[in-house]
């Protein structure tokens, strides 16, 4: 009887010494099953005083969507905070943003567990107004992925990132002058934008000109569209200096090569048969495009709108490194 009472009682510390193991464990756990407070404050990039009043919007962002899972006001002294909870999803990244003068500016990215700064800042930016539309501003990167279809016509993509204006956001002062514009070629059809870039209601086609009425933040904007036209002789008319510029060709041999030199493929998915062709410092008015064999095979439309979601994905990181590139 006295052995069942002092076995009974091991069990019970034992158990309870598990409970403290497993409580301490899952507080070590980084992030997984605990809120973290993120402290912040938004500051103004003219004089890097505190900015009261801005609303701000902590978003969430996993490998299927993003949404804004909560929102706040900064106060007085430009502060704010927020609660980060990444139980659900320990993967799923957060970002809160600060929207100023319809311009929403980021602070970095966060992930549940990470060790948080002391102080989380969002730098937000005056707004200038301008006469017309910007002529002189910057492309860091301009993706175009080319294919044939079934129906005799080529299917084209584009992703461009347009370069902002350090310090400064700019918009137009009359609401019927794009802030940015390109030309595309002649005989274009089906043309629409593609999600990843601008919002669609700020991006139109006029003639055979892509026009973005839009604020420009000083970080600069992405735009993405799609369209197709008849081939085989593609040419990429050149209204913005360039600091990259890169066709992917897909399913298709390519001949006549005008402005552009092979790059590497290494690494675009092998099963989608595509090559690269690269021109760097490319300026206005200079001649680029290439003619597609007239016996290519159509590559499946799958296949095509896989390779162009990775190039959104790695799109971001060529343009910040080009960004850093010329800053320096």
């Amino acid at each position: 009887m006295i052995a069942g009472r002092i076995s009974s009682q091991r069990h019970l510390r034992i158990a309870s010494a598990c409970r403290w193991v497993v409580f301490a464990i899952l507080c070590l756990l980084p992030g997984t099953l605990r809120a973290q407070t993120v402290n912040g404050v938004v500051i103004s990039g003219l004089d890097s005083s505190s900015v009261a009043g801005v609303s701000v919007l902590m978003h969430r962002i996993t490998a299927d969507a993003g949404e804004v899972v909560d929102s706040t006001a900064t106060d007085a002294s430009g502060r704010f905070s927020f609660s980060m909870n990444g139980s659900d999803d320990p993967s799923a990244l957060f970002a809160a943003g600060a929207l100023n003068d319809g311009v929403n500016y980021f602070g970095p990215a966060m992930h549940a567990g990470m060790e948080l700064p002391d102080t989380y800042t969002i730098v937000v930016h005056e707004t200038e107004t301008i006469d017309g539309t910007l002529a002189d501003s910057r492309i860091m990167l301009r993706h175009v992925v080319v294919s044939p279809t079934a129906h005799g016509l080529v299917q084209i993509t584009e992703v461009i990132d347009v370069a902002g204006v350090p310090g400064r956001a700019l918009a137009t002062a009359s609401v019927v002058d794009p802030i940015w514009a390109i030309d595309l070629p002649a005989g274009i059809e089906s043309w629409t934008p593609v999600a990843g870039g601008l919002p669609a209601e700020a991006v139109s086609l006029v003639g055979n000109r892509v026009e973005v009425r839009a604020k420009l933040p000083p970080t600069g904007m992405r735009v993405a569209y799609a369209y197709f036209r008849e081939g085989p002789e593609i040419e990429l008319p050149v209204l913005h200096p360039t600091d990259r510029l890169e066709v992917i060709l897909v399913g298709a041999d390519e001949e006549n090569l005008v402005g552009l030199s092979p790059g590497s493929s290494a690494d675009l998915p092998p099963a989608s048969n595509a090559k690269r062709f690269v021109a760097t410092a490319v300026e206005p008015g200079a001649e680029i495009g290439l003619t597609l064999e007239s016996e290519s095979a159509p590559m499946g439309a799958v296949m095509i709108w896989v390779l162009i979601g990775l190039l959104l994905l790695v799109a971001a990181g060529v343009s910040a490194v080009l960004a850093r590139r010329a800053a320096a």
